[in-house]
Order: C-alpha cells, then structure tokens, then sequence
C-alpha cells in the first residue's frame, strides 16, 4: 500500500495497491479515518498514514472490489476508485 498524498479538495488521502499491471488507485476519506483516530496535535498527516497502514487489507479489498464493480463492506464502502 502506497500512500501518495492528500487531497486536499476530496478530503481524502490518495492511496495505491498492486503491481505494475495490476496497480489500482483510489481514495480514503478523512472522515473514515477520524471516526477511528484524532487527526489533531500536529500529528495529523502520520497518524493517517499510520491508519492505513494498520488497515491496508481492507482498503485494498475495497478497491478490488470497487474495479470489480462490487460494493464493499461498510465503512469501507466509503473508498472511491480515483477514475469513480
């Protein structure tokens, strides 16, 4: 799982998973991750990234089944495909 920044306009974090011809990108919501952690005290870019890392199973479940034309399981049905 590749955390490739935040955007700042979809309030979100632009993550990516898989390989070269398999690579799939999307985006986890701010508010996904703030119902679980406080993104406040300055620490608010690592301790996101921290919760990915923790959850990388999921979003990258999530995504899959987004290509996939699926919906995934709540919360994470919250994720977005970058092209969505």
């Amino acid at each position: 799982m590749d955390v490739l920044g935040r955007d700042a306009a979809r309030e979100a974090y632009r993550v990516a998973t898989g390989g070269a011809e398999s690579r799939l990108v999307g985006f986890v919501p701010d508010a996904m991750i703030a119902e679980g952690v406080r993104l406040t005290g300055g620490r608010g870019h690592r301790t996101a990234y921290d919760w990915i890392a923790d959850h990388a199973r999921e979003i990258d479940n999530a995504l899959r089944t987004r290509a996939e034309g699926g919906r995934p399981k709540a919360p994470f049905d919250r994720i977005v495909l970058e092209e969505e």
